[in-house]
């Protein structure tokens, strides 16, 4: 993947169907979540669309496989949106797809002794009261460490970094002065590194706090697990993708972007796919990182180290019967961090279909290392786990298994991250970013994605004249949440 300049004219300043008639064209190389939803956004503001991603079909990481044994799709990894991912339930909700989301206001933490603590934030409470429920509903905590816990949410969502620190500490090293280490041990540890796919070792504590902030404190909703109950690869390789063509976006799947074009003064002309040029007024590059690089070199920020991924794993069990009577469940204190129950076993309960298998998945974040690299350990650690967690684990039969590892799953929010990821805007006026990868004040999320996709459809449109929809709103934030996380 290579740039490269061509005598092709340079495009019309402003907007271009002023002189042609036409819509501006807008050409998005990449078909992951950032992509659809600038897709999405740009169709919204006029411009006309064309999406082309290398891959067989759209979705990026929030993708599904084929189980060749029952010839159904599975999810690579369990994906889970909150209730803070405005951004990424609205398009859900433009795209029809909402009604796939399982809204779950439980959350289900299983402590090493097996004790089950079923969470429930309260919706009649105002922030941050809402949270004591869950709080008190921690039964693996003691009173002390739940004060502890509750003084240290709130202490976090008030710091902000001293003027004379060169660089932002971690998680860990903050939390260690200030937490006891069972409540570092069994929550925070579990929470941050699902939530931000990283180690708290090597997390910077600003990502931390916006998950503390917006993901707990700002709203009675806010904590809200929505969980697909539909394959990921139907639901956005299928379902989203269809809506966008109905919308009058062409997309264009299985062909590689060889090259930016550009013109002699750097302005984008349009993209090379094989011996093709499409013309574009303005290009979105939604790939990752190092994609977006090979393609428009030394256009990049430089970056160092620190500027990596993170790995997940998820490791697929199937039973010969149900063994999971929960729809989720956090295990706190083991290899094995979260448990997801596959929607149709969790329809059906603890009543078993003899001829059906029975599909249900761990989550792993920042699994580097994990077991010293043995996957049969692994497998055999994850299942010993449940049988201690599950009575019903313990009567099951193991029909196969799966173990899948993405080693670039999620940007590692490390301290100092921010300063080098990239807007939406790039030194060449009508060529744009998106990914969860850039800056969009988010972590690597799927609602990191969307945002960054939006945000970069709407730079798209004003440089061709046009005026795309603005950001869907945060979460309502009481005075007194602004007030801590301002302090």
């Amino acid at each position: 993947m290579t740039t490269s300049h061509t005598s092709i004219p340079d495009p019309s300043a402003g907007d271009p169907a002023a002189e042609t008639g036409q819509p501006p064209q807008v050409v998005i190389v990449g078909g992951g979540l950032a992509g659809l939803a600038a897709a999405a956004a740009a169709s919204e503001a006029g411009l006309a669309v064309q999406l082309i991603e290398g891959r067989r079909q759209c979705g990026g990481r929030a993708a599904s496989f084929e189980d060749v044994s029952e010839g159904t799709l599975v999810d690579a990894c369990q994906h889970v949106a909150m209730g803070c991912c405005t951004n990424f339930l609205d398009l859900c909700r433009l795209a029809g797809i909402e009604q796939w989301l399982r809204r779950d206001r439980t959350l289900w933490f299983i402590g090493p002794d097996g004790r089950r603590a079923a969470c429930t934030p309260a919706s009649w409470l105002p922030a941050p009261l809402h949270l004591a429920p869950l709080l008190l509903g921690m039964r693996h905590f003691s009173l002390r460490e739940k004060l502890a816990l509750a003084v240290g949410m709130l202490r976090l969502a008030s710091w902000k970094p001293a003027v004379a620190e060169a660089v932002e500490p971690t998680a860990a090293a903050w939390l260690a002065a200030r937490q006891p280490e069972r409540v570092i041990e069994l929550f925070w540890q579990p929470v941050i590194e699902s939530a931000l796919g990283e180690s708290i070792d090597l997390v910077g504590l600003s990502a931390v706090k916006k998950v503390a902030v917006d993901g707990f404190l700002a709203h009675p909703t806010a904590a809200d697990l929505w969980v697909p109950t539909r394959p990921l690869g139907d639901l956005f390789g299928d379902r989203l993708v269809g809506w966008l063509i109905s919308r009058g976006v062409s997309i264009m799947t299985g062909r590689q972007v060889a090259a930016v074009e550009r013109d002699s003064r750097g302005r984008t002309v349009g993209v090379r796919v094989g011996d093709e040029l499409i013309a574009a007024d303005a290009v979105i590059l939604a790939v990752p990182w190092r994609a977006a690089a090979r393609l428009v070199p030394g256009l990049l920020p430089p970056v160092d180290n620190a500027f990596a991924g993170s790995p997940i794993t998820a490791v697929h069990l199937w039973f010969d019967q149900p063994i999971i009577d929960l729809p989720h469940a956090v295990l706190v204190g083991r290899v094995s961090q979260w448990v997801f129950q596959e929607e149709q076993n969790a329809h059906a309960g603890m009543s078993a279909n003899d001829d059906q298998s029975h599909h249900c998945q761990v989550v792993i974040s920042a699994s580097r290392g994990l077991c010293g690299g043995d996957r049969k350990l692994l497998l055999e650690t994850v299942v010993g786990e449940l049988k201690g967690i599950f009575p019903a684990a313990r009567e099951a039969r193991l029909l196969r298994s799966r173990i899948v590892t993405d080693p670039t799953a999620v940007l590692s929010v490390r301290p100092g991250v921010d300063r080098v990821r990239p807007p939406a805007e790039s030194a060449v006026p009508n060529l744009f970013l998106a990914g969860d990868w850039t800056a969009t004040g988010w972590p690597s999320t799927m609602e990191g994605a969307v945002r960054s996709g939006r945000l970069a459809a709407a730079a798209a449109a004003r440089s061709v004249g046009r005026t795309a929809a603005p950001l869907t709103a945060d979460l309502s934030k009481n005075r007194l949440i602004r007030l801590l996380a301002r302090s």
